[in-house]
């Protein structure tokens, strides 16, 4: 048996009351009402069956309930973590009831392991947020809470893209259809993501935080330092794959001047691990072509060429190597999740030179989406028996910037 708070106002307990914790398995929900009060709540016990079937009936009523996006200039303006508490104890359920319902709507989806196994986890991640005590002023339990699902949560790119290739395999649904799903998906994990890590970031350090007054977000991110930084992480792993790396080049360039700017980096306001996490994706992919496709000694007369863009509105990153380039015929499948490696072999994170340098195999539809998050675009133009270029174009990040957040309707998933 369960035993929860129930009003004795309305006489109900129903989706849309809030919850805080009591005792392991017990609820307490608050009636919204305003004829109810603290003294109008009697404790009833109910099956645990019947437990489990009201928090299902909440996540079916807050997935209807839109998702508020955030804008940048309210992400500037939580300067401690416990401004942002409101904020997570209301919106961060809704965005883990999205994803619990985005699962429910794809038929057949109990009998794949990795989505039945994803839709535990989020079941489960919703109930610990919702019976989490929140307190503006001790936000240790808080952060806790959201580091052990954000490390529980580090391989959920590879599990649900193995999970929706099985689910195409089994009932042959529409590959358009699945990975626009899983667009949907994935996007919402982003945001959440970014919220639980910029909590976490301005957090103080003795509540578990990090005590960094600007969080995540860094307002005078060096664009041309990050793509160095990515750049010599994907060299390496090239060596550790092949012995031997791909030469590269990094250039600034500014407008209203001529040439390369060597002593004038680009400078902007972004989440500088976005930026690295797009520019490792790219990089990855045309160091390894690059080593694939030249003999060692012709390494120095292809060097890969990243040339950093900008002006005052927005920032463009051109990534160009001479590796051949992709056939036509590949056309829009290097941005399909169903032709990649954690698909078609699993979920398992990777290990090896050979793992990390193809990642899951869903790095450029995943690149992209972190761009899509902050209002950028990434976008491929192949040469082919020459080459491939990768233009990343992102907008400054100003106040009234909203983060992207995913279109769902529950008759059509995304």
């Amino acid at each position: 048996m369960v035993s929860i708070w129930t009003c004795r106002t309305c006489r109900s307990v129903r989706p849309g009351f809030t919850a805080t914790r009591r005792l392991p398995f017990s609820l307490s929900f608050r009636c919204t009402s305003s004829k109810a009060s603290e003294d109008a709540r009697q404790l009833v016990a109910v099956p645990e069956e019947r437990f489990h079937e009201l928090v299902a009936a909440e996540v079916s009523f807050l997935a209807t309930v839109p998702v508020k996006p955030v804008s940048m200039r309210q992400v500037m303006s939580w300067c401690n973590a416990g401004d942002m508490v409101p904020f997570i104890q209301t919106e961060i359920p809704k965005r883990f009831a999205l994803r619990i319902r985005l699962i429910e709507t794809l038929d057949g989806w109990q009998d794949i392991p990795e989505l039945a196994k994803l839709h535990r986890r989020l079941t489960r991640w919703y109930r610990e947020l919702v019976l989490l005590n929140y307190s503006t002023q001790d936000c240790g339990h808080l952060i806790k809470t959201l580091k052990s699902i954000r490390d529980e949560g580090r391989d959920v790119i590879g599990v649900s893209a193995s999970g929706i290739y099985q689910l195409h395999k089994s009932k042959q649904r529409d590959t358009k259809f699945l990975d626009r799903w899983l667009d949907g998906f994935l996007l919402s994990r982003i945001g959440t993501n970014a919220l639980f890590d910029q909590f976490v970031a301005i957090a103080r350090k003795e509540d578990g935080g990090l005590g960094r007054p600007s969080g995540i977000i860094d307002p005078r991110c060096n664009a041309s330092k990050v793509c160095e930084h990515a750049a010599q992480l994907s060299a390496y792993l090239c060596y550790q794959r092949f012995g031997h790396e791909p030469k590269y080049i990094v250039e600034d360039f500014k407008a209203g001047l001529t040439g390369p700017q060597a002593e004038s980096p680009c400078h902007f306001t972004y989440i500088p691990s976005y930026l690295r996490y797009i520019m490792c994706e790219l990089l990855k992919n045309s160091f390894r072509a690059t080593l694939m496709t030249s003999a060692v000694e012709d390494l120095s007369k292809r060097p890969v060429r990243i040339r950093v863009c900008r002006d005052e509105h927005r920032v463009a990153i051109l990534v160009s190597d001479e590796a051949g380039g992709i056939p036509f015929e590949v056309g829009d499948r290097i941005w399909s999740y169903m032709y990649g490696t954690a698909a078609k072999q699993g979920s398992e994170s990777p290990n090896s030179a050979e793992d990390l340098l193809s990642g899951y195999g869903v790095g450029l539809p995943c690149a992209r989406l972190y761009a899509r998050y902050l209002g950028g675009t990434l976008s491929l133009t192949s040469y082919p028996g020459y080459g491939t270029q990768a233009h990343l174009l992102l907008p400054r990040i100003d106040s009234e910037q909203v983060e992207e957040l995913p279109e769902c309707s529950f008759h059509d998933p995304i």
